[in-house]
């Protein structure tokens, strides 16, 4: 009988190292950061990912109480301390499903550095409600506090992008329809070009919207394909554009330029977001240039322009959802933000790639390559 319970007995003391071990594995490799805290709120353990956003290492932090480790630079709602005086675990204690609580703030590390984080507290209680420890688990919110940021600049953009045509529209068709004005033919033909060239800077916009919508949506962009003279595209483009900028748009392109396959109105998207950008960027009396090579293989379309140039730190952003530079220029120029995030995208469903070359105070220049086939 004593060897039967010694023998049931290592059998549940190897359950239990097993369980111990699958648990201590799962807490060390989870993605999230995640500590463990006393009942008198001092660290009982952290795991690997609470160190690298943190800067604490395990040796350090461990018997350490919680406010000489996380501190904030900026807090949203009330941190643990608050939280408990206010009677959160006597509220919990009594509760058959245990509330949480969360908070969210600016955490300054170890090395002084800040990291945008978001920390859920849960307590652990025993069968008498009594407080065992309490579990937190920490996610670093920077990328979202960012994107939310981003979509609040991109709203208000829109709404000042779409009253602004709306507002000329109104302005000029109401001017042209007083009654006690005779207006000149010569007039009427001006203010008529300029409502179509705001009528068709909003539905440059419209599409935009609706084809990011498309895209977050199916995340995908659906092509109707065809041949397309990207030449001829081109030309139709700066036809189109010429006349609303004060540069000199020049075209570059070889003899016997191909066809290629593809939906020539997502490519029309392209060049057009890409040619108003030049321009947008560009100081006036300026040259933009657009033009192309080829291969056997693809081809490839490109826009100079001779305007300030992008950092080079800032190159492999400009293709992001909502993003603009922040700088002098930008500021004071219109965009939403959207026109390269959509180029990208038009371009990867064509199997093609994009990039941009820039030096500062000498322009940009982007280019699109897609296969021939």
């Amino acid at each position: 009988d004593q060897a039967a319970i010694a023998v049931h007995n290592a059998q549940l003391y190897g359950h239990i190292n097993e369980e111990r071990q699958r648990l201590a594995a799962i807490l060390n490799n989870s993605g999230d950061g995640v500590f463990i805290l006393n009942p008198d709120l001092t660290f009982q353990q952290i795991n690997r990912a609470f160190e690298q956003m943190t800067g604490w290492r395990a040796d350090d932090v461990i018997g350490l109480p919680k406010a000489d480790v996380i501190e904030w630079d900026k807090l949203e709602n009330d941190d643990l301390e608050t939280a408990i005086e206010k009677g959160w675990l006597k509220y919990t204690s009594h509760q058959e499903r245990v509330d949480i609580h969360y908070v969210e703030g600016d955490l300054i590390r170890r090395d002084g550095m800040n990291l945008s984080i978001g920390i859920t507290y849960a307590p652990l209680l025993s069968d008498d409600g009594r407080l065992v420890s309490i579990i937190a688990n920490v996610r670093d919110i920077t990328n979202f506090r960012r994107a939310q940021e981003m979509q609040s600049v991109f709203i208000s953009t829109i709404h000042h992008e779409l009253r602004t045509p709306i507002a000329i529209i109104k302005g000029y068709a109401s001017t042209l329809r007083r009654d006690d004005v005779e207006w000149e033919s010569s007039v009427i033909r001006d203010n008529m070009g300029i409502i179509e060239d705001e009528a068709d800077r909003l539905t440059s916009l419209v599409e935009d919207l609706l084809t990011a919508s498309k895209i977050q949506a199916e995340r995908e962009v659906k092509l109707n394909v065809e041949d397309v003279n990207l030449e001829q595209l081109c030309a139709r483009s700066v036809g189109r554009l010429d006349g609303q900028s004060h540069h000199n748009i020049v075209l570059s392109f070889p003899e016997n330029f191909p066809t290629v396959q593809g939906d020539k109105t997502r490519l029309r998207q392209v060049v057009d977001n890409l040619l108003t950008n030049a321009i947008k960027y560009s100081p006036k009396g300026k040259t933009i240039t657009v033009g192309g090579r080829f291969n056997d293989k693809s081809i490839t379309v490109f826009v100079r322009d001779e305007g300030e140039g992008i950092p080079s730190d800032k190159l492999d952003k400009v293709f992001d959802r909502f993003y603009r530079i922040d700088d002098k220029l930008t500021r004071k120029t219109q965009g939403t933000g959207l026109g390269l995030y959509l180029v990208k995208a038009i371009i990867n469903a064509h199997h093609g790639d994009i990039s941009v070359k820039s030096t500062i105070g000498h322009g940009s220049t982007f280019y699109f390559t897609i296969p021939r086939d």
